[in-house]
């Protein structure tokens, strides 16, 4: 436990700042930033070199797939919106879910705490209440900014939360704000800080330093939603680590690639030295035109007497092989395929099931994202509502039995979908109100509007027949003999 805070001794004066046992993650989380952004010339510095020039330029080409990755899970998480419901269709509770989803945006909200959980290893939600707004927050927090405290003897129990940024006002010189969170209240210090170290606390116009904001609610509201983790480490595991060498080698791979065929794009001259102008500028002897010439005298070799294009002979085909086991191993390491980005040939996936199969890995992993993110969603709208009454909101109640349906984020097949209903419904293993339900996602007074019109249409199609106990008239009107009931 040396290398993670265990109590609040850290923001105490004199201190460094930020704590030394939160460098490396910080670290981490800086140059993670970086790759996605794109700025990979600032994260991969020594390997880059190997791009330089005579001239110490360099060809650098950017293949971003650290950003694409991060939005693949967030796309498969949040790109079809789950279901969230909180009671029956038409409850109070429903209605204050609805709303609560709405106000805060919340599909935006958890593609970024997405984002952050794939590129940094954990994601934060933080709900808040405004009281000039009279409404609860649910947003998104940068882990550069969370400093969470354990229990020195368990690992796994989280003491306080704390979010802390520093304001610069001027050079080696600044605000530190920390927000530390309680289950019961929280707590806002500020702090001077200079040269990297924490000072006094400073005094406050508006207030008492620390502010104090008591809930009472029993729980944090603070909630992180982490990524991959292990026992011995609270904080989750990010995506990028296990392939960033891998990216690095394929982008100064491609690099070089481009930069010999650059070179061959516009060949030398080879030729007799009488080709050679004299520059009287230069004092140099110059092809004119400017091209590259090599002269060959004639009495070297009969055939330099022709000019002649100096051609690379050399092939490309093994660092053409080596990008592609490179990038086998890609997928293969963060759990992806070439399906998950869009490149399926021809023929691989001819049906909705085809396609998931070839997406068994990528929906294992999105799917261990789910488990993560489902309780902390939940929890998050939970306590977004609770803090609400806490705050006397008109209109606010409590939401206890928030439930989540997810969707897995792939495309639907209408026609296989619509096959499978058909071959379960003419087997009897379905009703027709349940396969439209799974077809069209209608409930309620759609679902019942739209059997009624299924209904009429299938007795326009087939009318209904004469019933038995008018057959008699029937064949008396049409001459034909009847047959009379006579006892056994």
């Amino acid at each position: 436990m040396a290398d993670k805070l265990t109590d609040m001794n850290w923001l105490d004066r004199g201190k460094p700042w930020p704590p030394k046992s939160e460098t490396a993650r910080l670290k981490l989380y800086d140059e993670n930033r970086k790759l996605f952004k794109g700025d990979h010339a600032e994260v991969f510095t020594e390997n880059w070199n190997r791009l330089k020039r005579d001239d110490q330029r360099s060809l650098e080409l950017v293949l971003n797939w650290f950003k694409r990755l991060s939005t693949l899970w967030a796309d498969l998480l949040f790109g079809e919106p789950p279901t969230i419901t909180a009671g029956e269709r038409e409850s109070a509770e429903q209605a204050a879910c609805k709303r609560i989803i709405k106000d805060n945006d919340l599909m935006n909200v958890g593609y970024k705490v997405a984002l952050d959980t794939s590129a940094m290893g954990t994601g934060l939600f933080k709900i808040r209440y405004d009281g000039d707004k009279r409404r609860a927050y649910i947003e998104a927090q940068p882990p550069e900014l969370w400093f969470p405290v354990f229990n020195p003897d368990n690992i796994n129990e989280v003491l306080a939360h704390v979010l802390a940024w520093t304001t610069v006002v001027e050079s080696r010189r600044g605000t530190l704000t920390a927000e530390v969170h309680y289950t019961d209240r929280i707590m806002t210090y500020r702090y001077e800080v200079i040269n990297d170290r924490i000072g006094r606390l400073l005094e406050s116009a508006t207030g008492p330093n620390p502010a104090v904001v008591k809930h009472g609610l029993g729980e944090f509201l603070v909630i992180p939603a982490p990524n991959l983790q292990t026992s011995n480490d609270p904080f989750g595991i990010d995506d990028y680590s296990d392939i960033d060498s891998i990216i690095c080698e394929l982008e100064v791979r491609i690099a070089q690639i481009s930069r010999i065929l650059d070179k061959n794009a516009e060949p030398s001259l080879a030729g007799p030295e009488s080709m050679l102008e004299f520059d009287p500028d230069t004092h140099e002897y110059k092809l004119q035109g400017g091209s590259k010439y090599f002269p060959i005298p004639l009495g070297a070799n009969a055939a330099g007497a022709v000019p002649q294009y100096v051609t690379w002979g050399g092939e490309l085909s093994a660092a053409f092989e080596q990008f592609n086991v490179l990038l086998d191993q890609l997928y293969t390491l963060s759990e992806t395929s070439a399906a998950a980005f869009g490149n399926i040939k021809a023929g691989m996936a001819e049906s909705g099931s085809a396609l998931r199969r070839l997406m068994m890995a990528p929906l294992a992993k999105v799917n261990r994202m789910r488990m993560r993110f489902d309780p902390a969603l939940c929890k998050a709208i939970g306590l977004c509502a609770a803090l609400e009454v806490a705050q006397g909101m008109p209109g606010a109640v409590m939401l206890d039995n928030v439930h989540i349906t997810w969707q897995d984020g792939l495309p639907d097949d209408e026609m296989e979908q619509a096959n499978i209903m058909s071959t379960r419904k003419g087997a009897g293993l379905i009703s027709t109100e349940r396969a439209i339900q799974h077809l069209d996602g209608l409930e309620g007074e759609e679902l019942e509007a739209e059997l009624d019109r299924i209904a009429a249409d299938q007795m326009q199609i087939a009318p209904p027949g004469p019933s038995m106990t008018n057959l008699g008239g029937i064949f008396e009107g049409l001459g034909l003999p009847q047959e009379t009931n006579k006892p056994a």
